[in-house]
């Protein structure tokens, strides 16, 4: 198992980065909608109805075996034991979360473009007790050969600073310095104004490839798990086909230099991955 976290460059999170309050639509309790220049919090995108699908077929899905899954469904090593962290391409084998993908989360995608948008990737992440996060960076440094991208995040659970929501900089518009891992550098990420995105079930906060995002562990006793779609402009004719390609080319080549085993092609993930021992390679083999 190999842990990627902060202090592999000499750093904490915690002195890192510049948080405030996150700003509130109505002034008070959760926003109506709060829009800035590369992120956008969408307030009851769900109804309760489709909350709770969500949720059970979340919960479904977390349930198949390690490595069952050809695109990928990784696990962790936390202080309670191995847990289910990441589920790469659920579409593929869940028509409720495809139609998701492909209607209400594509429209918001379409919005926050202002063009027509088509899906090229989508995951769960699965943030149990004890699960880890992922350090700061940009998710067009992620998306091999796309030029735009908007990914839009659905809160499963309840996402709070305490469960390991989602911190983002607003107002960047060029790709930042990295290190090794693909991680923005503690000097840009110092220079940045961060706002954690806390957000109910059913709420969703689009993400544009340039604005840097991390999350930190989950300390609460609750899972927090969300359901991630990415989008590019349909012009760009950038689909799941060549999206998966190139990770799992990228993947390869990077475990290949410094033998790795990642659960994405960014070196991101603080957490303790554990290598799959029997990984689907040719079809799926969970129910």
């Amino acid at each position: 198992m190999i842990r990627h976290d902060q202090a592999r460059d000499g750093r904490t999170r915690e002195g890192v980065h510049r948080r405030t309050a996150f700003a509130r639509g109505d002034g008070s309790g959760y926003g109506a909608r709060v829009t800035t220049s590369s992120t956008a919090v969408r307030r009851g995108t769900l109804d309760r109805a489709r909350i709770v699908a969500l949720q059970q077929w979340v919960t479904d899905v977390e349930a198949w075996p390690a490595g069952s899954h050809v695109w990928g469904h990784y696990a962790e090593q936390t202080a309670t034991g191995t847990a289910i962290c990441r589920t790469e391409n659920v579409s593929a084998c869940h028509p409720g979360v495809a139609g998701l993908v492909e209607d209400d989360l594509r429209r918001l995608a379409a919005d926050q473009l202002g063009e027509p948008a088509a899906a090229f990737k989508d995951k769960l992440n699965y943030k149990q007790p004890g699960g880890a996060g992922f350090s700061a960076h940009q998710d067009r440094r992620a998306y091999p050969g796309v030029d735009r991208v908007v990914s839009v995040l659905v809160a499963v659970d309840e996402c709070s600073a305490e469960s390991g929501c989602l911190w983002l900089a607003d107002g960047v518009d060029e790709l930042l310095p990295t290190d090794e891992r693909g991680v923005v550098r503690a000097q840009a990420c110092d220079e940045l104004h961060w706002t954690p995105a806390e957000l109910a079930p059913g709420d969703a906060v689009c993400i544009d490839g340039l604005a840097p995002h991390y999350s930190e562990a989950n300390t609460s006793s609750r899972p927090r798990r969300v359901l991630v779609a990415s989008y590019a402009p349909s012009r760009e004719g950038y689909g799941r086909d060549r999206y998966y390609a190139a990770r799992q080319a990228e993947m390869t080549s990077a475990s290949a230099r410094d033998g790795h085993f990642r659960i994405s092609t960014l070196a991101d993930f603080e957490g303790a991955e554990v290598p799959t021992r029997f990984q689907a390679v040719e079809r799926c083999t969970h129910a």
